[in-house]
């Protein structure tokens, strides 16, 4: 079953709990519907995004206004940079998030997988260009700072996919810290609970940073500027918010743990967990009224990915439903 397939599947069985896509549940902050609101200027502005909002990216990751690029949301981000590196081995952790397999097939790059082990940490031993995802979709997983260092060492150079940052139950070192062979993929869509905003940023050296806004410039030309607009009148909204996300969802991490009867590795950041399940959890937690996805979509058949985008009182509900077609 690929995704698309899985997706028509729910939408026609309507089930009571959606726990399949990761699309957040938790309203965006105010100050951000406000200042979308406000957003006058619509006009043009540079591939690489508007001075202002190069500069408030740069200030929150300490790097420079030339090494931020805006892009239109993290898949572009991740899309501009595969394309850059088309030419390289690419290798991306599995479990994997099926967005680069997309990617990959339409640029006809070849995408190679290295496996996890315990508690979904690879070992990371080939030289090339690493495609990584931590805080991880699916698993929740996040890399001890110690794999992250054997990460940059062991890569040629590491495309960061750090959609889920701001999402955090503990620490979280970016490769970005320990190397500048690195380019980070950011986007507003998940701590702002906003993913139809489409506005996000790559922090990378100056050069391929560049290649980035070329690759901007031959597709959407000019990241979102009113969005780019209302995000850096919001910029200082972001730590609070961090913090207020980041509880929510560990919240809803501790009770899947309590009540889920699935076994599953306890998440560090974003909001999945990736339970083992039996062959027919999908349909059978579908009949009963829980959608969920497949495992096999992220490579690792025998399990299955539930996203936490529901209160607390609807995922215990949702839980039960799941212990009763699946446990």
């Amino acid at each position: 079953m690929d995704f698309a397939s899985a997706i028509r599947r729910i939408e026609a069985a309507r089930p009571r709990h959606r726990l399949d896509i990761g699309d957040p549940d938790v309203p965006p902050p105010p100050e951000l519907v406000e200042a979308l609101g406000r957003v006058g200027d619509l006009h043009y502005g540079p591939p690489e995004g508007l001075p202002e909002f190069r500069e408030a990216v740069a200030s929150a990751f300490g790097v420079e206004p030339g090494e931020v690029v805006a892009v239109a949301g993290g898949r572009h981000g991740l899309a501009a940079l595969m394309w850059i590196f088309r030419k390289k081995r690419l290798i991306t952790p599995s479990p994997f998030y099926p967005g680069y397999f997309d990617i990959a097939g339409v640029f006809g790059i070849s995408l190679e997988v290295v496996e996890s082990g315990d508690g979904w940490v690879p070992s990371f031993s080939e030289r090339g260009i690493y495609i990584v995802n931590y805080p991880n979709n699916p698993t929740g997983s996040v890399l001890p700072r110690g794999k992250v260092r054997e990460l940059v060492d062991a890569a040629e150079f590491v495309i960061s996919d750090e959609i889920y940052r701001d999402i955090i139950f503990g620490e979280f070192t970016s490769p970005l810290e320990l190397s500048p062979n690195v380019a980070v993929v950011y986007s507003f869509s998940k701590v702002f609970s906003a993913p139809g905003l489409r506005i996000g940023a790559v922090v990378a050296p100056r050069e391929v940073a560049r290649e980035v806004a070329r690759f901007n410039k031959a597709t959407i030309n000019v990241p979102p500027t009113h969005v780019q607009r209302a995000v850096v009148s919001v910029i200082d909204v972001l730590p609070r918010r961090r913090r207020e996300v980041s509880e929510i969802y560990r919240r809803r991490a501790e009770l899947a743990a309590k009540t889920l009867r699935l076994p599953f590795v306890k998440p560090a950041g974003a909001f999945y967990i990736f339970p083992r399940a039996n062959a027919g959890c999908f349909e059978k937690a579908l009949q009963a009224g829980v959608s969920v996805l497949p495992g096999e979509l992220y490579g690792r058949p025998g399990h299955v990915r539930i996203a936490l985008v529901e209160p607390e009182d609807a995922l215990e509900e949702a839980f039960e439903v799941l212990n009763r077609a699946c446990g």
